[in-house]
C-alpha cells in the first residue's frame, strides 16, 4: 500500500542488488477540468471588479473633461454676446444689431478670435466647433474659422422677450461623448438687458 491508499500509485523502486534507491513517491494527480474552469472562473470574478472600475473611471473622466470645455464655450458664446450688445450701444446702433438674425431654426455661431463685427453670425449645418493648436506658444484656442474639428457644436438663439428691453440668449454645447451613446448637452441660458 502506497500513499495511503491501496494501489493507486505504482512505484518506480525497482528491485536491484546492487543499487540501493530509496526514494520518496508522490501521489499528486493533476487538476481536472471541473477545477480548471472553477480556478478561471474565480480568477475571471476577480478581475471583472478592477477592469469594470477602470473603465468606469476613463469614461467619467472623459465625461468630465467634454462637460468642462462645454461649459467654458457655452459661457464665451453669452460674454461675447454680451459684448456685442454693448458695442452696439456705445455705437448707438440697434441694441439687439447683427443678434436678431439667431433665432430659432438660425442659429448662429460665436468665434472669439475674429474682429468683434463678424464674431456673431449665422451658421450652416451643426455650428462645428473646431480646435486651433499653435505649436509656437504651445497652447491652442477653440474658433469656427480655422483648425482641426473637434465633437463639440456650438448654437446661439436670441429670442427678444420685451421689445427694445429684454432679451433671453439660449447657447446650447452639444457633443458625442466616446463611451456613452447618446449626445451630450450643456445648456445656458441668460438675460440681457438694454441698459441704454
Amino acid at each position: 500500500m502506497l500513499c495511503g491508499k491501496p494501489d493507486k500509485c505504482r512505484s518506480s523502486k525497482t528491485e536491484m542488488p546492487y543499487f540501493n534507491s530509496n526514494f520518496k513517491i508522490s501521489c499528486s494527480r493533476g487538476f481536472s477540468l471541473l477545477e480548471t474552469l472553477v480556478a478561471l472562473a474565480i480568477l475571471n470574478a476577480a478581475m471583472l471588479g478592477p477592469i469594470t472600475l477602470a473603465y468606469n473611471s476613463i469614461r467619467s473622466a472623459s465625461l468630465s473633461h467634454n462637460t468642462a470645455i462645454a461649459a467654458f464655450l457655452a459661457e464665451e458664446a453669452v460674454e461675447l454676446v454680451r459684448v456685442k450688445r454693448d458695442a452696439n450701444i456705445y455705437q448707438a446702433k440697434n441694441w439687439l444689431d447683427s443678434l436678431n438674425v439667431c433665432v430659432a431654426g438660425s442659429p448662429c455661431l460665436a468665434d472669439a478670435t475674429v474682429d468683434l463685427g463678424t464674431a456673431i453670425q449665422p451658421c450652416a449645418g451643426t455650428c462645428l466647433v473646431k480646435y486651433q493648436y499653435d505649436a509656437f506658444t504651445n497652447s491652442g484656442f477653440y474658433q469656427h474659422q480655422a483648425g482641426d474639428n473637434t465633437v463639440f457644436s456650438r448654437q446661439i438663439l436670441v429670442e427678444e422677450l420685451t421689445a427694445d428691453k429684454e432679451a433671453k440668449i439660449t447657447v446650447t454645447v452639444s457633443w458625442k461623448e466616446r463611451f456613452l451613446p447618446l449626445t451630450s448637452r450643456v445648456e445656458i441660458e441668460e438675460h440681457i438687458f438694454n441698459w441704454h
